[in-house]
């Protein structure tokens, strides 16, 4: 037994009481996380197109948020329309304001849809704060017209309040599910509200910490969704766990404190390696170092080792004052409807042919990652449910008015001012005329484009006014000549060829003369450094995931075959799983699969899986003391886990269902996948593949020593009865 147990054992009382006192100090906190979280986070600052824009934003004067205005008109708009709208958004803060007077693009065709761009100074959390108040003051503005705030402040806001009310959605679905669940698994009222307890502690606990984190840094809202989405399941689990096998040994003849002692001593054991398991996964989420995943690493870790803590000092303490009262509330059931026991060998007849099956039904249900689109969505409402304002405010734009000028890429272009000006101009002209022979591209605007010859254009840009327009345009300041290239896709910024259309103008860049520095940004382009950054951290998230998940388990079952078997099964989850997820999403949309999707979804279940691994095979090795050959103990180890497998693989399963549906499309797809997974890994892997590759390999699995042993006792007669 662990040292913390028999400690928390010795003083009951004295553990729940102050784990009562700490719960009560960090409620207050708790309570305030919601409000401190921020949206966003899907972007990477080291990248080109961030830094790019801190350029164009200290060049040029822009303000770093713009929020676009939409007004919807039954009828035309007169001249009269806007200017109490505009007045408006100048009292809100807005120190830029352009209107359909500024830019005829701004106007529909009909004369009854217009925009109008309103900068705002701040950060992007400041100007998110303004939204809500923003959005009722214009609403009136306009009579008869309908009007909405929208643009990426707006959709940060809107994606924030949405998954706010996603996490308490999940919660109030799953708790009652839980409850069923949990009745129908122990039959009993107390052993049911045990796990319940510590999971709704484990999420408080694992708030108030996110709260405190705020005050030093960003948290993306998606870790109250992680929290929730984790934290109920590995904590109801580990719960359940115990519990069931402390109920096993009292319903075997055992004294409650030698229950007790069994459970804490083998199911406690397992459960802080699976959470040490899934702690370790989640904390590779750290390596692309952008704050959607650091947020959802930070969450996820917190809330597992909270769990572990619970579960190995807060638990045993309940268990052990509650003795055998643990079983209060008994629920009859028919003896008809109790599960019958089958003794058959795990694995089959034929565990090699079952075996070779099962892992082809795997591979082949992953075949569909083979045609899978990754992509993370920008400047983009779809993420965001239907008649969300700032959904409908993007959309009546997109449909009434258009994409152009709205999310432009922009090539900015620096040279020093010892450059001979013509010779910048002509790389101008260069970049301008490669981006505009895209079939992709409707206009290219840059200090060229208002004509004239080169030498007259180097000569009129020597002074201030020289050229109309140009101080949007070129810059000079700190002994450099700035200037920038507007280029505006005829499609949607989250389209296909938005995105290639940035990496072509980047491969095209690599020709730019010494000397000179260019970037570009924009929605885009934000979006492809994102993708990007992901991409490239794949191979040390997979790899440091597979290290230590490796190392941990070959110290767990002093084994190096075991760990090799934990890394098959679990890749073979995760592809098969998200090979499903991307063939369901392709027949429900259109939409390439989230970016954010694949590497959580094997961050996430890579740990989760370890919980059956573990259980398993710890049951195996427990019943191999008892004298059994290898064959019986992977049968009875099997046979003997399969009821609390499934009962936590149920539950997991309604945590994860509860969250699709969520209104946030990321959170949806990952509450999706993860059900998927833990179907395919309990049901599939654990109850049909394991065991029969358990039974092909032979006791060598467990290692030399444990192999030798089983060689010299397979004819030895079982000491006792094993455990089952």
């Amino acid at each position: 037994m662990l040292r913390v147990t028999r400690a928390a054992l010795k003083h009951p009382k004295s553990v729940l009481i102050a784990w009562l006192l700490i719960l009560a100090a960090a409620a207050p906190f708790a309570l305030q996380l919601d409000a401190a979280l921020s949206a966003g986070g899907f972007t990477n600052p080291r990248a080109e197109a961030l830094v790019t824009q801190e350029i164009v934003e200290e060049a040029f004067g822009d303000e770093p948020n713009q929020l676009l205005i939409a007004v919807d008109a039954p009828d035309r708009l007169g001249d009269s329309s806007l200017p109490q709208l505009t007045r408006s958004l100048k009292d809100a803060g807005a120190t830029t304001i352009r209107t359909p007077a500024e830019n005829k693009d701004f106007l529909s065709a009909d004369g009854k849809t217009a925009l109008i761009m309103a900068g705002f100074p701040g950060d992007n959390t400041s100007v998110q704060n303004k939204v809500p108040d923003l959005q009722k003051t214009v609403e009136d503005k306009v009579p008869g017209a309908s009007v909405y705030v929208t643009g990426q402040a707006a959709l940060d806001y809107q994606l924030n309040v949405h998954s706010k009310e996603d996490a308490i959605r999940a919660e109030l679905i799953v708790f009652p599910l839980l409850i069923i669940v949990l009745l129908l698994v122990f039959r009993s009222v107390a052993s049911a509200l045990v796990p319940l307890l510590m999971a709704g502690t484990a999420l408080a606990l694992a708030s108030a910490i996110g709260y405190i984190a705020t005050l030093f840094t960003d948290i993306s809202i998606l870790y109250s969704n992680i929290v929730s989405m984790i934290g109920l399941a590995v904590a109801v689990d580990y719960s359940l766990f115990i519990i069931k096998r402390y109920r096993e040994e009292v319903d075997g003849g055992n004294s409650a404190g030698a229950a007790l002692a069994a459970a804490s001593a083998t199911a406690g054991r397992s459960v802080i390696f699976s959470g040490i398991a899934v702690a370790v996964a989640l904390m590779a989420l750290f390596i692309p170092n952008v704050m959607a995943f650091t947020s959802i690493a930070l969450g996820g870790v917190i809330v597992t080792l909270i769990a572990i803590a619970l579960s190995i000092t807060v638990l045993p303490a309940a268990l052990s004052l509650l003795g055998h009262r643990i079983g209060w509330g008994t629920i009859r059931v028919p003896a008809w409807s109790r599960p019958t026991r089958t003794l058959g060998p795990a694995g089959g007849k034929h565990p090699g042919i079952l075996a070779t099956v099962g892992i082809a039904a795997m591979l082949l249900a992953a075949l569909p990652i083979l045609g899978i689109s990754l992509q993370s969505p920008v400047a983009s409402a779809t993420v965001l449910p239907v008649g969300d304002p700032a959904r409908s405010g993007l959309e009546t734009i997109e449909q009434n008015i258009g994409h152009k000028g709205l999310f432009p890429l922009q090539v900015v272009l620096s040279a020093p001012d010892t450059e001979p000006l013509p010779d910048v101009l002509a790389e101008v002209d260069r970049i301008s005329d490669y981006a505009a022979s895209h079939a992709g591209v409707s206009t290219v605007t840059s200090v060229t484009s208002s004509g004239g010859t080169t030498e007259q254009l180097s000569k009129a840009l020597l002074t201030p006014a020289g050229v109309a327009g140009a101080a949007e345009m070129w810059t000079h300041e700190n002994s450099r000549y700035v200037t920038r290239i507007l280029v505006d896709p005829s499609g949607s910024p989250d389209s296909v060829d938005a995105h290639e259309l940035v990496s072509n103008l980047r491969s095209n860049m690599a020709d730019t003369a010494a000397g000179y520095t260019v970037g570009v940004t924009g929605a885009t382009a934000q979006g492809v450094d994102f993708d990007n950054t992901l991409i490239e951290s794949i191979p040390l998230i997979a790899g440091l995931v597979f290290a230590l998940t490796f190392v941990m388990l070959a110290f767990a079952f002093r084994s190096l075959i075991l760990p090799i078997l934990a890394l098959l099964f679990n890749t073979l989850v995760v592809l098969a799983s998200l090979g499903l997820l991307t063939g369901l999403m392709g027949l429900t949309t259109e939409a390439p699969l989230n970016s954010v999707t694949p590497i959580l979804l094997f961050a996430v279940m890579f740990g989760l899986s370890m919980d059956y691994m573990v259980i398993i095979i710890s049951r195996i090795v427990e019943i191999f003391g008892y004298g059994k050959s290898f064959s019986e103990a992977v049968t009875l180890g099997v046979q003997g886990t399969r009821s609390m497998i499934n009962s936590a693989a149920i539950i997991m399963v309604a945590v994860f269902v509860s969250f699709s549906s969520a209104q946030i499309s990321i959170v949806r797809e990952i509450g999706i996948g993860l059900a998927i997974a833990v179907v395919l890994d309990a049901v599939v892997v654990r109850m049909f593949i394991m065991p029969s590759v358990l039974r092909v390999l032979g006791p060598r699995v467990l290692g030399a020593r444990k192999a030798r042993q089983f060689e010299a006792e397979t004819s030895i007669a079982a000491k006792e009865p094993a455990p089952v």
